[in-house]
């Protein structure tokens, strides 16, 4: 019977833990590789994506706010504007009148 020396037993671990590190970066390297490959083919995704889903879209959100935009401009000159002239003309008018009947100026002090 052959007893294992301790340098031989030392000589066994050595090649174990060598060959158990190469399959441990062999490993690393496909995952490495396989995780490159999907990277890049999301980015080919999210790329065909933002060029045929997002762009449009915001194409047409940029034109209806240029329609929002001159319709609020329309509506403040068209409706808005006279509204606050012909309020202005009637505050100006109550004001001129009660200046000339001597009702402004005979408000209660307390």
């Amino acid at each position: 019977m052959t007893f294992l020396g301790l340098q031989d037993v030392r000589d066994i671990i050595i090649i174990a833990a060598g060959s158990l590190a190469i399959l441990i970066l062999l490993a690393l390297f496909v995952t490495t590789v396989v995780l490159s490959i999907a990277v890049r083919t999301l980015l080919s995704a999210i790329q065909t994506l933002l060029r045929d889903e997002a762009t449009p879209l915001l194409h047409s959100g940029r034109e209806t706010l240029g329609r929002v935009k001159g319709t609020a401009t329309f509506v403040s000159e068209a409706a808005a504007g006279p509204i606050i002239r012909v309020y202005g003309v009637v505050a100006g008018t109550r004001r001129f009148l009660g200046v000339l009947s001597g009702v402004a100026g005979r408000r209660k002090r307390g």
